[in-house]
């Protein structure tokens, strides 16, 4: 406990949305939070960067309507409604020769398109996964109850084993290579409901991006960026601090009353396999795929208003070329996810040029002329969780409790969207609370 104001501090590791939600709960509880990231930016794959005279964000923008921890966040740093725009759901395959579109604004028509020629037993299937979802809003997240029983009682299968190949193609395998980097066979059946709460939402992103939002937080947030935390420091079984390396070179050794890690499994497994081999190996069960995106400008549009995104079938490393909002048309956002994109050519350049060959396979990129690009690549990118997830997080949580001080949240707790992710790191932060909580006057 700091001594001159009797305030509990808490060093929160991570600097993408679980560490940023982690943090501003402690902040808002009384405690010190202090955010450690070895990125230069926050936001983790949501991070910010310039492209030409504009700033993009590289990774996930999308803010759900249902999206509740995240909106309220927003507003108590200032936010209001005029700061989100509508964005919605805008997608389209080729099927049959043909560009079948799913769009929120004709949800009815598009539902309809989607499910059309599905055999009885899979429309039945989904249906229900969907009534499941839309019923209770925890299904929305791993450890749903509904799909916690579903997957005991049919052994959480794989999504591939589970559904038939029309509505594999159609629905299952463009939200799960988007979402988690996965193909139908690497995704169960107990984790399908965070994939089905994006498909059942309506979608905003913010009017100037997250730019104000992150300025505002670090304003009220103590941070150390460019700073890599390289170990925990424990003392009888309790972890006390963090060593780190800046940029600089530096090391530092830092104290605290309790360590949060809000980082990707692979990460938190890193740290405690010194002292915890077996909440590491745990950790390391939890499945990550790579992921690369490229955000490209042009002089002109690229997708006109009726279709504004286009997947890709399983043998093309480009998952997904969308614009990057509704009146950016002339900005795209190219997606490499999946199986085929894992084995993607080093340079940037090789990059782009494939992300357009694809893309030009489809629509016109002889007129459009690319005034600039930027590129990004995750090795762990995007979450696939495991087999029975809600028993390798039992697992995780009670091997975790064996460091005392130490608490773990992330994108593979509550899922991968940034409203999963606020909802995993208030559920782990409000136990910390409580902890030191008492310890105040």
């Amino acid at each position: 406990m700091n001594s001159e104001r009797d305030v509990a501090d808490v060093i929160v590791v991570g600097g993408g949305w679980s560490g940023i939600a982690t943090a501003w709960r402690l902040h808002r509880h009384g405690l010190r939070p202090v955010l450690i990231d070895d990125r230069p930016t926050l936001g983790g794959r949501s991070a910010q960067t310039s492209l030409g005279s504009r700033t993009v964000t590289l990774g996930g923008k999308n803010i759900g309507r249902k999206y509740t921890h995240f909106r309220e966040f927003a507003a108590e740093l200032g936010l209001g409604a005029s700061d989100f725009e509508h964005f919605g759901i805008n997608s389209s395959r080729i099927e049959d020769s043909r560009l079948r579109t799913v769009d929120s604004t004709g949800r009815a028509a598009s539902v309809y398109g989607l499910l059309r020629g599905i055999p009885p037993r899979d429309l039945a299937r989904i249906l229900r996964l969907a009534w499941y979802t839309r019923r209770e809003r925890a299904n929305a997240f791993c450890s749903g109850p509904d799909f916690d029983r579903l997957a005991a009682r049919t052994g959480d299968p794989s999504l591939a084993e589970y559904f038939g190949t029309t509505l594999r193609q159609r629905l299952v395998r463009p939200a799960v290579v988007r979402m988690n980097g996965a193909e139908p066979d690497e995704t169960h059946l107990g984790n399908f409901g965070t994939n089905l709460g994006m498909l059942l939402d309506s979608f905003d992103q913010l009017t100037h991006g997250f730019t104000p939002l992150l300025d505002g937080f670090r304003g009220q947030i103590a941070t150390h960026t460019a700073t890599r935390v390289t170990g925990l420091t424990v003392d009888s079984g309790r972890v006390t601090g963090v060593r780190a390396t800046t940029e600089a070179g530096e090391q530092l050794t830092l104290t605290a009353d309790a360590v949060v890690l809000a980082v990707p499994a692979p990460a938190a497994a890193a740290l405690t396999a010194e002292h915890q081999p077996a909440l590491a190996e745990q950790l390391g069960a939890v499945r990550y795929f790579p992921v690369a995106v490229v955000i490209a400008e042009y002089d002109r549009p690229v997708f006109d208003e009726r279709v504004r995104a286009l997947t890709f079938p399983p043998d093309c490393p480009l998952s997904n070329a969308g614009a990057y909002g509704v009146t950016d048309r002339h900005i795209v956002r190219y997606t490499f996810s999946g199986r085929a994109a894992r084995s993607l050519p080093p340079g940037n350049d090789d990059l782009i040029t494939l992300a357009e060959k694809e893309l030009g396979a489809h629509l016109d990129l002889t007129t459009p002329r690319r005034t600039g690009a930027v590129t990004a690549r995750w090795e762990h990118g995007l979450c696939a969780y495991s087999p029975f997830h809600s028993s390798t997080l039992t697992k995780i949580n009670t091997l975790s409790k064996e460091l005392a001080g130490l608490t773990l949240t992330g994108d593979y707790v509550r899922g991968a969207s940034i409203e999963a992710c606020f909802r995993a790191a208030y559920e782990r932060t409000d136990a910390v609370i409580r902890t030191l909580t008492p310890r105040i006057p």
